[in-house]
């Protein structure tokens, strides 16, 4: 299956640019921290924090994946409460976190993937989330048009 999408880390900026490469088809430069996804979209990501924010007992606040300008379409923010969210599942004490987060988010999103498939993008996820939090910037969704 081919890449959908990318979650990276970055400044609105940075996001604005490498989404205008990325609709160009073309392979962005410089070393920004990204996963490409094959299968997920906003929605999934947003049901991922309603899993995460559960699991963890982090509260509710604004979980919307969002497009964040009109030029460019397929570029969406993640809100800072989900980042934050998503980073909180790094600190959790409880070791089968990440296996119960996969498990439901599977079963909520309705995902076609194995729960170890599901794990690795998770740790993959909180990994950007947290070094987006450290950084003081934010996570960007770009989806491939369809």
């Amino acid at each position: 299956m081919g890449v959908l999408g990318e979650l990276f880390v970055g400044t609105h900026s940075l996001a604005l640019e490498r989404a205008g490469v990325l609709d160009a088809g073309e392979i962005p430069s410089g070393a920004v921290p990204h996963i490409d996804l094959t299968q997920i979209g906003a929605l999934d990501l947003e049901i991922l924090g309603e899993v995460a924010a559960r699991e963890v007992r982090f509260g509710t606040g604004d979980l919307e994946v969002a497009e964040i300008d009109l030029a460019h379409d397929n570029l969406f923010g993640l809100p800072p409460f989900l980042t934050e969210v998503l980073a909180a599942v790094r600190e959790s004490e409880d070791e089968d976190v990440v296996g119960d987060i996969a498990r439901s988010w599977a079963d909520d999103a309705e995902i076609d993937a194995s729960t170890a498939d599901l794990e690795r993008v998770i740790d993959a996820i909180v990994g950007l989330a947290v070094q987006a939090t450290e950084r003081g910037e934010r996570l960007y969704l770009w989806t491939r048009s369809v």
